[in-house]
C-alpha cells in the first residue's frame, strides 16, 4: 500500500510539475511554437533560427521583408504603413539562400494570402554554394508535423528561456515585435568606429575571373526563380543593398571585384524576366556608400538609411530596368574601380 500510494505521488508531483512548466510556456513561449505575439507584447529576441518558425506560423500578415542580417535593422511596420498591409520580416544573421527558401514556403503554406515579397538578396549570400552552408535550421519546427514538436517541449532550454523571459518582464531586453533584432541602438555608426574595426587585407596576387561565381549564382537563383514561377499572382522585389566602399576596398584588393559585379548582372538579368518581380539596387547609391558616417561594419547601415531605403523601395524609385541594367551596374563598375580608396584612410575628415 506504501509502495502504491508513493507511486500516485510520484506521478502526481511529475504531472503537477508539468502544468505549471505548461503554464509557463503559455505565459513566456520564448520561440513563439505555441503562439505569436499580440500587440504590444514583448518578448526577448536572441535566436532568430528558432523563433522565426513560430513568428511565420502565428503572426497576422499578408507581405514579409526577409534577408540576412542586412534585414534586421529594418522595422516591419514601415512596410505595413506603406503598402497598408501587415507585414512580417524574416531575418537569418549570415543566411543562406536554402534557409529562407525553408522559411518563404512555410509563410506560403501557413498564409495562403502572403501576396508580397520583399527580398534583400546581397552579393555575399549571392555568391556563394550552398555546399558551403555551415548551418542549419531546426527542421522539426519548420515542417507541419506536430509530433516532432515535443522535442521542444522536452528541452530543458525551452523553459529556462521562458523563465528568463518571465523574469525579464518590463526591462529593457524585452522587445516589441517591430524592435526584433534591430541592430539600432546595440551597435554604434560612425566613420571614426568603422575604420577602427576594419582590418584592411593585403593586395591578393591572385584575381578571380570575371565568371567564378556564375555557379553559385545560378544554383541561389534556380531557387529564388522557383518562389516567383510558383507564386505568379504574389509581387516580388528584390533589392541589391549599399555595400560601403570598405566593401569594395576589402573586395578589390582581394581580387573578388568583378567577379562579384558579375554575378550582380547575371541575377538582375535573369530576374527582370519576370513580370511579377521588381528589381532595385541601392548598390550604386554613391552618396550613402561614400559616407562611413552610415556604417558599423563595412556592409551594415544605420536605420536612417534602412528607413530612408524603404520609402524608396515603396515608392518603386532606385528601380533597375531590362534595357538598362547592364549600363548601371557597368557604372558601379567603373566608379568602385577607379575610387582613391586610400583617401578613406588618409582624411580624418570623411571620405572624400
Amino acid at each position: 500500500m506504501k509502495a502504491k500510494h508513493f507511486f500516485i505521488g510520484v506521478v502526481g508531483s511529475v504531472l503537477a510539475c508539468f502544468s505549471v512548466l505548461s503554464l509557463l510556456l503559455v505565459a513566456a513561449d520564448p520561440f513563439f511554437v505555441l503562439r505569436g505575439l499580440e500587440e504590444g507584447e514583448t518578448s526577448r529576441f536572441n535566436s532568430q533560427r528558432y523563433q522565426m518558425a513560430g513568428l511565420i506560423r502565428h503572426q497576422d500578415y499578408s507581405a514579409v521583408v526577409m534577408g540576412t542580417s542586412l534585414v534586421a535593422n529594418y522595422r516591419a511596420s514601415w512596410f505595413t504603413e506603406g503598402l497598408g498591409e501587415e507585414t512580417l520580416k524574416i531575418t537569418f544573421p549570415d543566411g543562406w539562400i536554402t534557409e529562407f527558401d525553408t522559411a518563404l514556403r512555410l509563410a506560403f503554406r501557413t498564409h495562403p494570402e502572403l501576396d508580397r515579397v520583399y527580398f534583400c538578396l546581397d552579393p555575399n549570400i549571392l555568391r556563394r554554394p550552398d555546399s558551403q552552408r555551415t548551418v542549419e535550421l531546426p527542421k522539426y519546427l519548420y515542417n507541419l508535423n506536430p509530433l516532432d514538436d515535443v522535442e521542444y517541449l522536452l528541452n530543458a532550454e525551452t523553459y529556462q528561456e521562458a523563465m528568463r523571459n518571465y523574469l525579464l518582464r518590463g526591462t529593457e531586453e524585452m522587445l516589441t515585435l517591430d524592435e526584433a533584432y534591430m541592430w539600432q541602438g546595440r551597435y554604434t555608426f560612425s566613420k571614426e568606429w568603422v575604420l577602427g574595426h576594419y582590418f584592411r587585407p593585403e593586395v591578393s596576387e591572385t584575381v578571380l575571373p570575371d565568371d567564378a561565381y556564375l555557379e553559385a549564382a545560378e544554383e541561389n537563383l534556380d531557387v529564388v526563380c522557383g518562389w516567383i514561377e510558383e507564386h505568379p499572382d504574389v509581387q516580388f522585389t528584390i533589392w541589391f543593398p549599399p555595400y560601403s566602399m570598405l566593401y569594395w576596398d576589402m573586395a578589390t584588393r582581394q581580387g573578388i571585384r568583378d567577379a562579384v559585379l558579375t554575378a550582380v548582372e547575371y541575377a538582375a538579368g535573369r530576374l527582370l524576366e519576370y513580370e511579377n518581380v521588381t528589381v532595385i539596387s541601392f548598390l550604386n547609391a554613391q552618396n550613402v556608400i561614400t559616407d562611413l558616417e552610415n556604417y558599423t561594419d563595412h556592409i551594415h547601415c544605420s536605420s536612417a538609411i534602412t528607413a530612408w531605403m524603404t520609402q524608396k523601395m515603396l515608392k518603386g524609385e532606385w528601380r533597375i530596368w531590362p534595357d538598362v541594367y547592364h549600363s548601371q551596374i557597368d557604372e558601379l563598375r567603373q566608379f568602385v574601380a577607379n575610387y582613391d580608396y586610400d583617401a578613406i584612410f588618409d582624411s580624418p575628415g570623411g571620405v572624400t
